[in-house]
């Protein structure tokens, strides 16, 4: 009777006009409740009782508390669940979520409720979340309108689809869950709880440490970059944005998969490809052969479109603070210099560079990585070279403008406001 009754259900919600779970999410759920063996969902949106019955029906085990705003719906659930038998085991609120308090804590949480307000029910529910447990959310894709605004012509929509957007973000850069993400039935995200890497924080696994961070071993594939505390939540997430853009660029060997906060600190995960790290040493390789190939590995990046990424103005301004009478001189020379679209990796020097067992070449360190004019991050290059001249370096900055064939006249503006950013700019480099 009940899958019977469940066609009927389905049948006048689509007459009526009443969003209820696709098949295709409705399949990944249940297989997810088996799986994890889920005994308690907590769901967000119950409309008329469609997904929280078939949730029920997974397993005798599984227990239903499901929250609706609508009176109505709420009602027509109240048969719905009565006639299928489910009384004892599904458990309907007529309130706004946002307004409810639960003291359970569930194995599984399931958002299908108003769009705009996903990152609210989000964080107001995560303290019922199990430790072991998952947050689903669905509709990220809303009918395929995020990936394609132009299947709407709706001002409301599309404003609506901005705040989908938002929430996605929100889930990618949330430093107490990890999140993954399917295209199936219209979209669904799962998110648990980070994985502890504070036990990763010791001496054993300490591999190098620089002026702002230190890199610790995971295991054989994945590194922790774990920032001092005096580095600002913002500045953390420009470096994993930025990683992100380089790892999908095929210009780093280590892909960002985790954004945390561990004991104050900010940090992030990286995921090697290779079996073996790469190596930072570089006193193996003939000074002119590094040279030819940092040369070629730095036009490489500035051959690429960073149009996504902040501007190099944004970012200098941003690293000065907004001491606009302090620094009003240099605000005004870097105001004049020129835009571009070009990626600049903010701090390319022998230091930032990786070395694979073929002996290649790849950038690391992308903190302050941006977009702008190549001269922008030549002169960079140029500047921190001639801060670290002597007769042990690799690359020496006279030969480096050489083997890139630029004037350094066309440097000279770019050189003048580094030069006036010393104390607040070439420290964070």
């Amino acid at each position: 009777m009940s899958a019977e009754f469940l066609l009927e259900i389905k049948s006048l919600a689509h007459k009526n006009n009443v969003p209820i779970m696709q098949d295709a999410t409705s399949e990944f759920i249940f297989s997810f409740i088996k799986k994890h063996n889920v005994k308690s969902v907590l769901e967000i949106g119950t409309a008329v009782g469609y997904s929280a019955i078939q949730f029920a029906l997974v397993d005798e085990s599984v227990k239903v508390t499901t929250i609706e705003i609508d009176i109505d719906r709420t009602i027509q659930a109240i048969k719905n669940v009565e006639k299928c038998g489910l009384k004892s085991r599904i458990k309907i609120i007529n309130n706004d979520a946002l307004a409810c308090d639960i003291n359970e804590k569930f194995d599984l949480i399931f958002i299908d409720a108003a769009k705009a307000q996903y990152e609210k029910f989000f964080e107001k529910f995560k303290a019922n979340l199990n430790p072991k447990g998952a947050i689903i959310s669905d509709n990220l894709l809303f009918h395929g309108i995020v990936e394609n605004q132009n299947l709407t012509n709706s001002y409301s929509t599309k404003k609506l689809v901005r705040k989908i957007k938002r929430y996605v973000n929100f889930l990618k850069e949330n430093i107490e869950f990890t999140t993954e993400f399917y295209k199936t039935g219209d979209g669904i995200s799962v998110s648990k709880f980070k994985t502890d890497y504070s036990n990763f924080i010791s001496e054993e696994n300490f591999l190098e440490e620089k002026e702002y961070f230190k890199i610790f071993k995971i295991d054989q594939k994945c590194l922790l970059k774990l920032f001092d505390e005096n580095v600002s939540k913002e500045f953390a997430l420009m470096d994993f944005r930025n990683s992100q853009f380089a790892y999908n660029q095929n210009i780093s060997k280590f892909m960002p998969c985790d954004f945390l906060k561990i004991s104050g600190c900010f940090g992030i995960v990286f995921q090697n490809d290779d079996e073996k790290f790469p190596s930072r040493i570089l006193n193996e390789f003939d000074k002119n052969i590094f040279s030819d190939k940092f040369t070629l590995l730095h036009e490489k990046l500035l051959s690429l479109n960073a149009e996504s990424l902040a501007s190099y103005k944004e970012l200098l301004l941003f690293i000065l603070g907004g001491n606009s009478k302090e620094n009003s001189s240099v605000i005004r020379k870097l105001k004049k210099l020129p835009e571009g679209n070009f990626f600049c990796q903010g701090n390319f020097c022998p230091e930032n560079i990786l070395i694979d067992e073929n002996k290649n070449l790849f950038a690391s360190n992308f903190l302050l990585s941006c977009k702008g004019p190549k001269e922008f991050d030549i002169a960079r290059t140029f500047y921190i070279l001639s801060k670290t001249n002597s007769e042990k370096s690799i690359l020496k900055s006279e030969d480096y403008l050489i083997k890139m064939e630029i004037d350094k006249e066309s440097l000279l503006p770019f050189i003048e406001v580094f030069n006036e950013f010393e104390n607040s700019f070439y420290d964070i480099f």
